[in-house]
């Protein structure tokens, strides 16, 4: 549906003459991206709504989005995928917040103290097809360790402040971006076992 949507939209541009047909794939690609991310925030903010979770669901989006732009990791192959696994992790956030409400902070100490320091090791990691050149990861893996830093003070402070379902929210998002980060690097290290097989 999404492909379908894009497609329309960026012949539209050709057809108005605002892009060329020659860059219509790229841009029909980067209104999928917009799309794709425009239903998935609107699909969290009415659960948020409905949960009355708003407070939590924008900490947890806000720490998962920053981290992941430059901790990098696994993607889906297609859109439904990517909507439908976002999706069910942000719902995983908050049927744990709910039920661990007695565990909340031991739980969230295990989660972070078990992701940081590899998110530390190996940041940034490439995103598949897409190879990041050494500046590149030189500046992401500064930003993302600056991030995780602020992230940490902010979960300090929700804990000081007995305010465990933040502190939840944000070691819940490092962790997603964690596992996200272990899938691409064993992925990555599968690939380059099979070439290597291969010759």
């Amino acid at each position: 549906m999404i492909q379908i949507i894009s497609e329309e939209i960026s012949l539209r541009l050709v057809s108005n003459k605002i892009i060329s047909i020659e860059n219509r794939k790229y841009y029909t690609y980067g209104i999928e991206l917009v799309l794709n991310n425009f239903f998935i925030l609107l699909s969290i903010a009415l659960i948020s709504v409905l949960t009355n979770k708003i407070f939590i669901s924008l900490i947890y989006v806000v720490t998962y989005c920053s981290i992941r732009n430059y901790v990098g990791g696994y993607h889906c192959k297609t859109h439904i995928k990517c909507y439908c696994t976002t999706l069910s992790l942000y719902i995983l956030m908050l049927f744990f917040n709910y039920y661990l409400s007695n565990n909340r902070l031991i739980v969230s100490f295990i989660l972070i103290a078990i992701a940081i320091p590899i998110i530390y090791k190996f940041t940034p990691v490439d995103y598949g097809n897409e190879s990041i050149t050494e500046d590149d990861k030189k500046k992401y893996r500064i930003k993302s360790i600056i991030l995780i830093i602020i992230s940490l003070f902010i979960y300090i402070l929700a804990n000081v402040l007995h305010r465990t379902e933040v502190s939840f929210a944000i070691a819940w998002a490092i962790f997603i971006v964690f596992l996200l980060m272990l899938l691409s690097l064993f992925l990555n290290l599968s690939e380059s076992r099979g070439e290597k097989n291969e010759e």
